[in-house]
Formats: structure tokens, sequence, C-alpha cells
């Protein structure tokens, strides 16, 4: 193992791991980008908000499409082209929304933009599989993290800066310029992943089997499960917290800048360390470990809004968010483990679970006000307890121990 991993390891070059990084996340960067222009866009299309929101749905839609589409597409031609024609007719939806003068032809756009970026995400986890294994992906994913943290610390700064010098059709030419590098650089970094050989027609009959054999395996889909949860408790903390500590605590936009920023270096910090107690404990004991710790950071939170402690509130948001960091690339590489056959379908089902989930039940915090952080607190706290009893119980299964000695040993 540790003789193939080393050279699997000169197989992806930094700027590959980079570009890998960069699109898983182009998804949440896309739907992100462009909210501090949200009114503007309401107020040019002469519509109403939550119709122009329908916008962003598209958006979470498409990335959910395409990544339930790129998976098969991927496994049968191959990792390299399906990603080059991604970000090209990536860039061509991001342009398109840029000369939309209606809201239901820009909601189009948005969901094939959404879609292409879908494939990215896709095949990059599809693509990181080919190449490594055991406790080298763990890495890989960890190394991913730390480009893909970046996504909450650019794309609101980046939108609120470009809406100073441009109007929202500006900023989806800056997206649409952004697909023109990734596709260009693909060109020059990215090489096939998946011989021919290893490639598997594409059939709807046989897709369908694969979906369904992969959503029937237990180590799977616990660990599929514990990435949305996951990502829930983080897309919770993602939609809620500028509400929550400008109207609870007094924060302002420029505090909030900087708070977000630094939970965001502790999420790619987090994703560091969760490699490390992989490396020592195997995945399930790094879960074992991480999930436990972001769910009392989520206690603590709730402590916190309950005394009206703004400092502790603050403090533990950091401690949750760096936790999670802790766990999400860990599980991420749990769930590709036993999917080398068809990594590309279980990548596109993982990304769809991590979406849907996150997406459903991570705005419930929301919906009962800003007044405290209480409610974002303890929908967290549901969350990653949920994840908590989903690892405990994948420990006890059959197939934990051989698993846990696979991602253990020494590399």
């Amino acid at each position: 193992m540790a003789a193939r991993e080393t050279g699997l390891a000169r197989t992806v070059p930094l700027a590959a791991l980079v570009l890998f990084g960069a699109m898983t996340g182009l998804g949440p960067f896309s739907m992100s980008v462009h909210l501090p222009g949200l009114p503007d866009m309401a107020d040019d299309l002469r519509t109403s908000q939550p119709s122009i929101q329908l916008t962003m749905t598209a958006c979470v839609v498409g990335i959910a499409m395409g990544q339930l589409i790129a998976g098969p597409i991927s496994d049968a031609a191959g990792r390299r082209r399906p990603l080059l024609a991604a970000m090209a007719l990536y860039a061509a939806a991001s342009a398109g929304c840029a000369l939309m003068w209606s809201v239901p032809a820009l909601a189009a756009l948005r969901c094939a933009q959404g879609i292409f970026a879908g494939f990215g995400m896709t095949i990059a986890r599809a693509a990181i599989r080919d190449l490594a294994e055991g406790q080298h992906l763990v890495r890989l994913f960890a190394r991913m993290a730390i480009i893909s943290g970046l996504t909450p610390i650019l794309a609101p700064n980046l939108g609120g800066a470009l809406l100073a010098v441009t109007d929202w059709r500006g900023v989806f030419v800056v997206l649409a310029l952004l697909g023109v590098v990734l596709a260009g650089a693909s060109t020059v970094s990215i090489r096939e992943s998946l011989p021919p050989a290893r490639r598997v027609p594409l059939r709807p009959v046989a897709t369908y089997r694969t979906y369904r054999t992969i959503a029937g395996d237990r180590s799977f889909l616990t660990a599929a499960l514990i990435v949305g949860l996951a990502y829930g408790a983080m897309f919770s903390y993602v939609s809620s917290s500028s509400f929550v500590l400008t109207d609870a605590y007094g924060v302002s936009k420029t505090q909030f800048g900087l708070l977000f920023a630094l939970n965001a270096l502790g999420f790619m910090g987090g994703s560091q360390v969760g490699a490390a107690l992989s490396a020592r404990f195997g995945s399930l004991g790094a879960l074992a470990r991480s999930l436990p710790t972001a769910t009392f950071g989520s206690v603590l939170i709730m402590v916190g809004a309950a005394t009206h402690l703004a400092a502790l509130v603050i403090a533990a948001l950091w401690f949750t968010v760096a936790s999670i960091g802790m766990c999400m690339p860990v599980a991420s590489a749990e769930a590709m483990r036993s999917q080398s056959a068809n990594a590309g379908t279980a990548s596109g089902l993982l990304g769809l679970i991590q979406f849907a989930l996150g997406g459903l039940v991570g705005p419930i915090a929301g919906a009962f006000g800003s007044a405290s952080a209480l409610p974002l607190g303890a929908t967290m706290c549901v969350l990653l307890c949920a994840a908590c009893v989903l690892c405990a119980r994948s420990a006890s299964g059959p197939r934990s121990t051989a698993a846990t000695a696979a991602t253990a040993r020494p590399q």
C-alpha cells in the first residue's frame, strides 16, 4: 500500500490539485458570489425579491442534477474530456446570464450554470479517487479542502467588491472569465486519470443499477450521510450567522467579514487536523473524535446564547466550524474509498446527498429569526448529533474494523 501510494503521489501535481480544489468549490462560489447584487437584479429586471431568489434556487437544482449526470458520463468517457467541455459550457452559461432580461430565461441559464459547475465538482472528486488509495486519498481530500475552503471568504467579498465597480451583469461576466481560465488551465495541467480499460459503457438501465448498488453500500451511504449532515450544519452557519451576529450581538459588517474569514481559515486548518487524525486512528477513528468535538462546540453556542455571552458565541462558532472541517474531508474520502470501479457515479451520488440534505435542513435555523444564536446552535447540534449516531453505528458494524485498519496502516 505504501509503495503504491508513493507512486500515485507523483501523478497529482500541485497545479492539478489546486484546479481540483477550485472545482469542488465552484458550485458554492457560483451560488453566493452574486448575492450582494440580488436587490439590484430585482430592480433591473422589474421583479420581486422572491422571484429573483428563484434564480439561486435554479442554480442549486442545477448543481444537484449536474452531479448525478456527470458521474456516469465520466465513468464512460473518462474524466478529462467531460471536464473540459463542462468548464467551457459553464463559461458560456455564465456569459448568457449577463445578457438576460427576463427572470425565466435567467433562471434557466442559472440552472445550466449549476449543472456544469456540478460536473466540475463530481469529476474532481472522481479523478482524485482514480489516483489515490487509503490514507493518501484522505490527505488529498484534505488538501483540496484548503482550496475549496477559500470559497466562503472570497465569494461574498469578491461579489461586493465587483459591485463597487460594475453591476450584477458584470459579476456574471467575471464568472464567465473564471470558466475560461479553468478550462484553459485544465487543458494544460490535468491529464486523463481513467484509462479506457476501466471505463464503463453508458447505459441507462446499468446506470440505475449502479446507483442502486452504491446507495445500498452501507459504508458509502453512512459516510455520505455524515457529509450531508455536517454540510447542513455548515450551511446553517453560512446562511444564518450574518443575521444573528449583526442583529443579536451588534457585530458590524466589517467585523463580520473578519470573523467569517477567520472561521473559514479554521475550517481549512481543521481539514489538515482531520487528515492527521485519520493517519493515526483511521477514518472512522478520526470521525469518532471530530464529530463529538463539533457537537460540543454547538452546545457551547447554545450556552453562549442562553447566557447572552457574545464572546462565547463567537468563539464557539469558530470552534464548531473548525471541527466540521476536521470531519468533512475524512468522511468524503471514506465514502469514496470502496468505489474505485464506479468512482464518477459514486462521486455524483455523494454530491447529491451533500447538497440535497445540507440544502434542505441547513436553512431551518433562519426560520426562527435572528434575535438569538440559540436556534442556530440547536440546528447545528441536532445535525451533528445525528452524524455522531451514524458514526457510532458504523463503528459497531461488521465491516468497520477492516475498514478502519485499511485506512490506519502506516504510510
